[in-house]
């Protein structure tokens, strides 16, 4: 029996000032042991040479658009039009895949035909070194729990999905500057089953370009706004703009709004603190360790037992 060779998964990758990293991250993806994919990266009106780098690219298999800066969501959603693949897979400009990644997760969606999207555990990589794997749960029940309570429990390059069931559900998130990976996750798992593989199959890179406050306060507040839609779809309430969540949530107590303005705080000086304790800044990383701990005791500990597997 011959093999079809034509492409069943789509990778596709949004960038916005990818560089230095973005041709690290697109060559992962020539260098995959899976042959039958091609690759769509949407520019989002890049300023720095990321499309200079991709308009260079000598490769039937990649499509490059270019459009004005529109967001994340806007991109994602343009380059899944022309996605017409049984398998769409996601990666971003700065990370790593294994050469295996493609081969183990296509083979993982046609044995588990309820599982509409799979991820896998990732290990974070800085400036010197990387780090340690980072475990991520790796049934439905699990990773759709603490998505619902806003832990995380997928990442978003590491993903593989079927192609109609994301159509289906609409795509990403329309809104500029919002974050839309964890409302698809959410809406994901509500037609289909999630999963992580158990190996790490993607090197998740991170730098001090990619996480200041702003940027984490929108994540948080993203977040928290996906996980009440959820809560609405579930209960067979209205769903609610983004404008009103947050005008209703503003007006509770100051108690509750410094709580979570400490518990965002708390989360970018965790951050900050992994990109210098793996770019070799052990003083520093510890200061900000001990100062998320200060702002936001239960969440550190909560963090430092999932990656010891004790939680």
């Amino acid at each position: 029996m011959s093999v079809d060779p034509s492409p069943n998964v789509s990778v596709l990758m949004t960038v916005y000032n990818g560089m230095p990293y973005l041709a690290e991250a697109v060559e992962s993806i020539r260098a995959q042991t899976y042959p039958r994919w091609k690759m769509i990266i949407v520019d989002d009106g890049s300023t720095d040479d990321s499309g200079d780098y991709l308009d260079s690219l000598d490769d039937d298999r990649i499509t490059v658009i270019h459009q004005q800066n529109a967001g994340t969501a806007v991109a994602s959603n343009h380059g899944l039009k022309l996605c017409d693949t049984e398998f769409l897979a996601r990666m971003d400009s700065d990370d790593i895949c294994d050469p295996t990644r493609l081969e183990k997760q296509v083979a993982f969606l046609q044995a588990h035909p309820r599982v509409g999207l799979v991820g896998s555990q990732i290990v974070p990589r800085g400036e010197l070194r990387s780090g340690r794997v980072i475990p991520l749960a790796t049934d439905h029940e699990s990773i759709y729990s603490q998505l619902r309570k806003g832990q995380h429990a997928m990442c978003h390059p590491t993903i593989l999905m079927r192609t109609e069931l994301l159509k289906g559900i609409g795509g990403y998130w329309k809104q500029h500057g919002m974050f839309d990976a964890w409302d698809m996750f959410l809406r994901m798992g509500e037609v289909g089953e999630l999963a992580n593989l158990p190996e790490p199959l993607l090197e998740y890179r991170i730098h001090t370009g990619s996480i200041n406050g702003k940027h984490m306060r929108k994540l948080q507040a993203s977040i928290e706004f996906a996980c009440e839609l959820a809560r609405r779809r579930e209960e067979n309430l209205p769903e609610i703009s983004y404008e009103a969540y947050f005008s209703q949530r503003d007006r509770a107590g100051v108690l509750t709004r410094l709580t979570k303005q400490l518990n965002v705080y708390a989360l970018l000086q965790y951050r900050l603190a992994s990109i210098d304790l793996l770019g070799g800044r052990q003083l520093r990383g510890y200061a900000r360790l001990a100062w998320s701990a200060a702002c936001s005791p239960g969440r550190l500990v909560n963090r430092l037992l999932r990656q010891l597997k004790l939680a």
